[in-house]
């Protein structure tokens, strides 16, 4: 235990003058569940000054404690606080990764176990880890499986900014296709992994679902970019939302106290507005046109109605009926 406290305490200190006093390190210690004092800590301290290029400023009081001018300060440890975050961070991003995409981060969330699990019991930060945890809103899918090669050649590509030639398998074609890539982005959305690029001879940005990418072969041609493409753009278009970058004004009639309740806590939009109406309630907002959008309102069935977009309304009051037809048979 003195071992972990120490090594802590390393990862504390700043790298420059004035540093922290000993009543400062024994706050940050006991806040991160380590029964320390003042004077354990100034012990520590003095023991590691003779191991470690640490230092004192005892030019005035407070005396302060950082690391020495020059000193190599790349500690291969992480903090408590460090580990549980990891811990957390893997308990939600493991059924959303790809096995390929988590091997990279595998030994840092390993490290991140080793440490929570080396620690005493009655450190409460220790135990944090197993009072909370993450439950994904939508349905749970399992990632699908990525060649461990194909991803590494398609991040190759990206970072070097190199065309690349792919075997890739569409949802719309039962055939593969072989075509010419120029990587913009990789984008993670849900469960699935996406290669935002432009397809020769094209120049519209489109996206490419890793995991039906059977082969990827790295080029030594340059890509190239659209004039003015930025990825983050791209997204506030709601491309990620399979949308045409079209917005609407949606108005839609609420039946249901529950859903009213749910709008209101987490909006569509910056925008959105609801107001009582005789048999329920109204909300209007400006959305991007999408399948997301079209989704969410066949997700409440009977508690909401569409009453613009007329084309939107038509569209989702057709599904549903050839859905309860279905249902009738």
């Amino acid at each position: 235990m003195t071992i972990t406290r120490q090594w802590e305490l390393l990862k504390l200190l700043p790298s420059r003058p004035p540093g922290l006093t000993s009543r400062d390190l024994e706050q940050v210690l006991v806040g991160e569940g380590f029964d320390v004092s003042k004077r354990t800590v100034e012990r520590d301290l003095s023991e590691l000054s003779r191991l470690f290029p640490i230092t004192c400023n005892a030019k005035s009081k407070p005396y302060g404690w950082y690391w020495a001018k020059d000193a190599s300060i790349d500690m291969p440890g992480i903090s408590v606080a460090e580990a549980l975050s990891l811990s957390l961070i893997e308990q939600i991003m493991q059924p959303l990764l790809p096995k390929t995409v988590l091997a990279s981060v595998q030994p840092r969330f390993r490290q991140a176990k080793n440490k929570l699990n080396g620690l005493r019991h009655p450190q409460k930060l220790a135990n944090w880890a197993d009072k909370v945890a993450h439950v994904p809103a939508n349905m749970p899918l399992q990632p699908p499986e990525i060649k461990p090669l194909v991803l590494e050649v398609v991040q190759h590509a990206l970072l070097h900014e190199n065309v690349l030639n792919v075997t890739y398998r569409s949802m719309q074609k039962p055939e593969p296709s072989n075509l010419k890539l120029h990587p913009l982005g990789l984008v993670q959305r849900a469960a699935i992994t996406y290669l935002v690029a432009t397809a020769e001879p094209y120049e519209q940005p489109r996206l490419f679902a890793v995991q039906r990418i059977q082969k990827a072969e790295q080029t030594n041609n340059k890509s190239s970019t659209p004039q003015g493409f930025s990825l983050q753009n791209y997204l506030d278009s709601g491309a990620l939302q399979f949308s045409s970058g079209k917005d609407i004004v949606l108005k839609v009639k609420l039946f249901s106290d529950d859903v009213v309740r749910s709008l209101t806590e987490s909006p569509l939009s910056k925008d959105q507005r609801i107001e009582s109406c005789d048999d329920g309630a109204l909300l209007v907002a400006n959305v991007k046109d999408s399948w997301q959008i079209r989704w969410w309102i066949l997700s409440y069935a009977e508690l909401v109605e569409v009453l613009a977009p007329e084309d939107m309304r038509a569209e989702v009051a057709s599904r549903l009926a050839k859905a309860a037809a279905r249902y009738a048979r």
